[in-house]
């Protein structure tokens, strides 16, 4: 039984060692087919007709030649060395003013105009020189009471929801599990989030692998949790001893509002004394 837990722990930790190069070869393949689908095939075509034309070979043999030598590939070549030309000349001056020439056509034309802006966007998320900022990680109480989570400040709440709250807000990025590039931003009153000593890759790692990878100086060993739960349930009682009064104050005021009522009783023992007695004098 012992051998075959063995084996199962080797064979998982072997396979999460492979995992991240695996899926590498796998987002590099896909987007090598992808580009060989939608450029580089066009590309092989544009090359065939320009050697029938240069040389005046039929496109027979130039097909013959390319399954022969296995040059469907060049295509894929060319397309990323014109992608790599084409990128930097339009980095430099000239392209720039040719290329938004290029995006205010592409704004103006009927159906272009609802793509165009979106895919911009996104690629201006992934491409753009200036990167996310998270300032600092914190632990907010989300999405409910009692339930905490790890976040990223990225800024300072929105003017208007400021204001309409009245008080100082933060901005916060709350990654989701085991993703964390994906996930919400949200509002949050200063005074309710609480700076963590970890930083930002900590961070990651720990929301990545679903809470496994703790930080080292935020691991807390079972003897440190005990004194917290202790220490805990000490305060707990402490304070509902004090909300409580002890048993000596409670009998003490109950003589004290007795008194008055053994107090009556007397006098109303003396006066049926003294009843008899006035009546003989009578």
């Amino acid at each position: 039984m012992s051998i075959m837990r063995g084996v199962k722990r080797s064979f998982w930790r072997g396979l999460a060692t492979l995992l991240p190069a695996f899926l590498t070869v796998i987002v590099l393949g896909l987007g090598l087919s992808l580009l060989h689908t939608y450029v580089g095939q066009y590309v092989n075509l544009g090359l065939k007709y320009i050697l029938h034309w240069s040389t005046g070979m039929t496109l027979e043999r130039i097909h013959a030649w390319y399954d022969r030598y296995w040059l469907g590939a060049l295509g894929v070549v060319v397309a990323i060395v014109g992608l790599v030309i084409i990128s930097y000349f339009v980095g430099t001056f000239i392209g720039a003013r040719l290329a938004r020439f290029f995006e205010a056509w592409m704004t103006r034309m009927p159906v272009l105009r609802r793509i165009y802006p979106g895919a911009k966007q996104v690629s201006e998320f992934f491409f753009a020189e200036k990167e996310v900022e998270f300032r600092r990680v914190v632990a907010i109480e989300y999405p409910r009471r009692g339930l905490w989570s790890i976040g990223f400040v990225t800024g300072r709440g929105l003017k208007a929801i400021a204001e309409h709250a009245e008080q100082e807000l933060l901005t916060v990025f709350m990654p989701s599990s085991p993703t964390p590039v994906t996930g919400y931003v949200i509002a949050v009153p200063r005074r309710e989030v609480i700076d963590l000593d970890i930083t930002v890759d900590q961070a990651f790692q720990f929301t990545l692998s679903g809470g496994v990878i703790v930080p080292p100086g935020e691991r807390l060993e079972s003897f440190e949790a005990a004194q917290l739960v202790e220490a805990a349930a000490r305060a707990r009682a402490e304070s509902e001893a004090a909300e409580t009064p002890p048993p000596d104050a409670a009998d003490a005021h109950s003589d004290a509002a007795g008194e008055p009522a053994s107090g009556t009783e007397a006098g109303s023992t003396s006066g049926d004394a003294a009843g008899p007695a006035g009546n003989a004098s009578t």
